[in-house]
């Protein structure tokens, strides 16, 4: 039961009305939403109306009738393409990490953001201070977000960056538009991104993109390291590596 400190009532009330209408089998009337649930009518008519304008539930025939909506189903694929992801991401990750020692993450695009969903640590004895679950900041800084501007329309990615700029994060960060267009340009190229110490002094990531069945860009699997075992001389050998595991990955999620 959720405490009284975070009782939300009008939230509660939109998933009771959630609730109600995944347990029918048959669409739902207004007076049976209201008839079921202790919620005023002018209440529930609010409600109705928000869940309808997001794509929640739709209404439906002469009557109104209510029933779950597409939005549901698009954020439902949207947490079992992630759920996969981690699945079939996760053998491979361990056999990098076997084979390399070094830190493995796997990370997607979530409303904008770049998680990392996935990580294997290295036994390098170094933490790279990465939790799953949190969001990278600037996609021109790292590895994986640079791979999501290479597969960007041009135009997309110029407005993208022109709303987040190229601030410097450290003194190796790229903040000249020309120079990222060039290294985005050799990304798509090469199948896979390097990062050396543009969001942390000290620390080099080489990452390849992961497509799924319909050739769309899922997420991405990298290697990260501190510079002491990840020379500047290894981008290319360690960029192979990682490009063949995402290929694999890839063939796993469906992509041809």
């Amino acid at each position: 039961m959720p405490t009284k400190k975070y009782h939300v009532p009008a939230l509660e009330r939109a998933l009771d009305v959630i609730d109600l209408i995944a347990l029918h089998e048959s669409d739902l009337s207004f007076s049976e939403i209201l008839n079921s649930l202790n919620i005023p009518r002018p209440s529930l008519a609010r409600i109705l109306k928000i869940l309808t304008d997001r794509g929640i539930i739709t209404k439906t025939g002469k009557r109104g009738l209510y029933s779950l909506g597409m939005k549901l189903l698009y954020l439902g694929n949207r947490l079992e393409s992630k759920l996969k992801l981690k699945s079939v991401a996760w053998p491979f990750m361990q056999e990098l990490a076997l084979k390399t020692g070094k830190t493995i993450e796997l990370s997607t695009l979530d409303r904008d953001q770049l998680i990392l969903i996935d990580q294997i640590e290295g036994n390098e004895g170094v933490r790279l201070f990465s939790r799953i679950g949190s969001a990278y900041p600037y996609f021109h800084t790292l590895a994986a977000g640079k791979i999501y501007l290479a597969h960007m329309e041009k135009e997309k990615m110029k407005d993208v960056l022109r709303k987040i700029g190229l601030p410097t994060v450290t003194k190796h960060t790229i903040t000249d538009i020309d120079q990222l267009e060039e290294e985005l340009s050799n990304i798509m190229k090469n199948g896979y991104a390097f990062e050396d110490q543009e969001l942390r002094e000290g620390v080099r990531r080489v990452v390849a993109p992961i497509y799924d069945s319909h050739r769309s860009l899922t997420g991405c699997i990298g290697i990260a390291s501190p510079i002491f075992s990840f020379t500047y001389e290894d981008r290319e050998y360690l960029g192979r590596m990682v490009k063949e595991v995402a290929e694999k990955i890839s063939s796993g999620m469906g992509a041809k």
